[in-house]
């Protein structure tokens, strides 16, 4: 896993939930209060305008920890 791409998630997890903590693979949404249903609708927007991707229905349904975040950029190309 790229570090860099490590490092824009963590950014964006600062920006969308003000989350400050330490942020790894096996960081889920239930570790993350902030992370409720309007502010996963935040995170989406944030990571498609970020790396330039259109995620589909079921990868934002699926996007429910960071390493579900990096197998979803994984498949469009991003690593």
């Amino acid at each position: 896993m790229n570090k860099e791409i490590m490092n824009q998630i963590s950014e964006i997890f600062k920006n969308v939930f003000k989350y400050y903590g330490d942020l790894t693979l096996e960081t889920k949404r239930t570790d993350i209060p902030e992370w409720d249903s309007l502010q996963h609708v935040a995170l989406v927007e944030t990571i498609e305008n970020t790396f330039n991707i259109h995620l589909s229905m079921d990868e934002m349904i699926e996007m429910q920890s960071v390493i579900d975040i990096i197998n979803i950029l994984s498949r469009h190309g991003i690593s």
